[in-house]
């Protein structure tokens, strides 16, 4: 019995210690928010069990930081994953950012969305900064990308 409680425990352990909190924020002061909200969508939101499986513009809602213009969700994923994202003003996916092409997957060709590697288990929030909604990276500091 106690070898069966200790295979359990350790499934349990093993199984927890690949989730990453990660915290997802975009600051729409430039832009103007649709009555509809501001929304994220990307191709981790089957794994988190939201209806309509990945890519669905309706199913997950940003909320309002205080009385800022940032708006932001955590999300539990698996690290040592690359997830491809976008912002939206609205629940529509034309209602999506326009990608500066440095920000890109893969700039100058045809995949346009935003991405982020999650690369480890530390019990901390991933957090990049508020991305200006179609904006390159948080104010105040500047996107470097190798290629």
């Amino acid at each position: 019995m106690k070898k069966i409680i200790a295979a359990l425990i350790l499934v349990l352990v093993c199984s927890n210690a690949s989730a990453k909190k990660i915290r997802f924020a975009v600051d729409m002061g430039t832009h103007t928010i649709s009555t509809a909200g501001v929304h994220l969508m990307g191709d981790f939101q089957a794994y988190l069990g939201l209806p309509g499986g990945n890519w669905m513009p309706n199913t997950l809602r940003l909320g309002q930081v205080g009385t800022s213009t940032v708006y932001d969700t955590i999300l539990d994923l698996p690290a040592f994953n690359k997830y491809e994202f976008r912002f939206l003003s609205g629940d529509f996916s034309y209602e999506a950012e326009f990608v500066p092409n440095v920000s890109r997957v893969e700039p100058f060709a045809f995949n346009d969305n935003r991405w982020i590697y999650l690369d480890s288990l530390v019990n901390d929030t991933t957090f990049v900064g508020a991305i200006p909604f179609a904006g390159t990276a948080p104010v105040g500091k500047s996107l470097l990308r190798f290629m």
